[in-house]
């Protein structure tokens, strides 16, 4: 098993909750959600790593080949609670914190523009045992799976980003409006989340752990960097993105383009009347995993052609 924790960052323990009584909360919420889910048994991991102790949930049997899924930011594994069904038989699944978010994993933040994220999402998979692993990413999640397929290409089978984050610059507009709403309390918080949902069915209990977690945490607010040309240009491990032309924090008709334009062989959707949260798209996740990320499927067989 090689590792990658091959170079130092430096550790930015900016504060992530605004009270430790608000972690509490925002805790106690994730711990009732996974509790009440019952369809599919999962396994509770606290991995230490090289930057931060990291919660895992794992589904699934071990023995299948590894599907690592990371969320964005303001959220937790419990985004990923719906689309556990269009996997469990053809993977090990494995649900991570991403740490300083609200979830379970320690609360400190890599520095974005360090060698911290590489180090942090290497080691993780290093303390896993996993060599390598078809990635499905989401939002600031898809930059650090993009940031590992870049940097460690020989880690990832394959990529599939739900929005994505690190390939052109957020709108400068929505981040001025989403400070303006939280300013407004629920009022705000319900125009924030029309903006970022935009027409997706979210559940009830989804908008009320967002209202929680707004009042008790303190969102990232170092911008994502933006991954270079040459980067890009260099990616020759399966990609696929997913983007809707109503995302209020991202130009995904931009973000498509620069994709198609340095990765060729990219599989890019731009979905239309579509905002930043995309939760309808995994049957075309799945089978972009089976026919392009080189897994070894057991008992379905492997789709070759869309």
């Amino acid at each position: 098993m090689s590792s990658c924790a091959q170079r130092k960052g430096i550790r930015m323990n900016k504060p992530v909750y605004k009270s430790e009584a608000g972690r509490n909360i925002v805790e106690a919420m994730y711990r009732d959600v996974l509790a009440a889910h019952s369809e599919y048994p999962f396994e509770q991991l606290f991995v230490t790593t090289d930057i931060a102790e990291t919660h895992v949930l794992r589904f699934g049997d071990a023995s299948k080949p590894p599907l690592v899924m990371i969320h964005g930011s303001l959220s937790n594994s419990a985004a990923w609670l719906g689309s556990i069904s269009y996997f469990i038989n053809d993977f090990c699944i494995y649900c991570v914190d991403i740490p300083g978010e609200p979830g379970l994993s320690e609360p400190v933040r890599c520095s974005l523009a360090s060698d911290e994220p590489l180090m942090w999402l290497c080691s993780l998979l290093d303390r896993l045992g996993i060599d390598d692993v078809c990635l499905v990413t989401m939002s600031m999640g898809s930059w650090y799976g993009l940031n590992l397929l870049i940097h460690r290409p020989d880690r990832v089978r394959a990529l599939s980003m739900i929005t994505a984050g690190g390939i052109v610059p957020a709108k400068t507009s929505f981040i001025f409006k989403a400070i303006l709403y939280m300013m407004l309390g629920n009022l705000g918080q319900k125009m924030l989340n029309r903006a970022v949902y935009h027409k997706a069915e979210v559940p009830p209990e989804v908008l009320e752990f967002q209202r929680i977690t707004s009042m008790h945490f303190n969102p990232v607010i170092e911008a994502l960097p933006i991954f270079s040309d040459d980067k890009l240009r260099a990616v020759t491990v399966p990609i696929q993105y997913f983007g809707g032309d109503h995302d209020a924090l991202l130009n995904s008709v931009k973000t498509g383009d620069r994709l198609n334009k340095l990765i060729p062989h990219a599989d890019i959707h731009i979905l239309k009347d579509t905002g930043h949260v995309i939760i309808d798209q995994f049957p075309l996740v799945k089978r972009f995993l089976l026919s392009r990320g080189r897994a070894i499927v057991m008992g379905t067989g492997l789709l070759t052609s869309f």
